[in-house]
């Protein structure tokens, strides 16, 4: 019987070759479409607190839903992990020191486990929206900070975060 079924999978094994298309390589066109936009992470650390992307830029008219996935915690101290959302202007002039806007917070918990986590901009956006100088903004950034007790810092931290998603939830 043994001997019958390797021979069965022997005497298969071609058609499963045929259904799989040629092991030739094929030559491939060049991609002359516009390239797949394919959404970054954010890494943050104990050296690197903090970081920021840019933002939906219409203030008239925000998102109503903030999604952040956290996809990667090392954190071997089991420190608490909070990290501070807030949207920033960047002005057409360089001199002045934009304002920040909170969004919102969270923290981890488990201290150590990914998560998924939203916040409500629509508040934010319109505080954003009613700064003085808002009409010379030229981009808007969302900033993600990394709080820490300041006896927290020597142990290794590192949260990494997929790209924000920014949501309208259906009226």
């Amino acid at each position: 019987m043994k001997l019958f079924l390797a021979a069965l999978t022997i005497w298969s094994l071609p058609f499963f070759g045929i259904s799989c298309g040629s092991a030739s390589v094929q030559k491939q066109e060049p991609e002359l479409a516009v390239p797949r936009v394919v959404p970054g992470t954010i890494t943050l650390t104990n050296e690197h607190p903090s970081a920021s992307c840019a933002v939906y830029s219409d203030l008239n008219d925000p998102p109503t839903r903030l999604e952040i996935s956290v996809t990667k915690v090392v954190n071997p101290g089991a420190q608490l992990v909070t990290i501070l959302v807030s949207l920033s202007p960047n002005y057409e002039k360089d001199d002045t020191t934009p304002p920040k806007v909170e969004v919102g917070n969270f923290s981890l918990y488990p201290v150590d486990r990914p998560g998924k986590f939203m916040l409500d901009p629509v508040p934010a956006f319109r505080k954003a929206s009613e700064l003085k100088d808002a009409s010379k903004v030229k981009e808007w950034f969302v900033v993600f900070e990394l709080k820490q007790e300041a006896g927290q810092r020597s142990s290794p931290l590192e949260v990494t975060l997929e790209w924000p998603q920014w949501k309208r939830d259906k009226p």
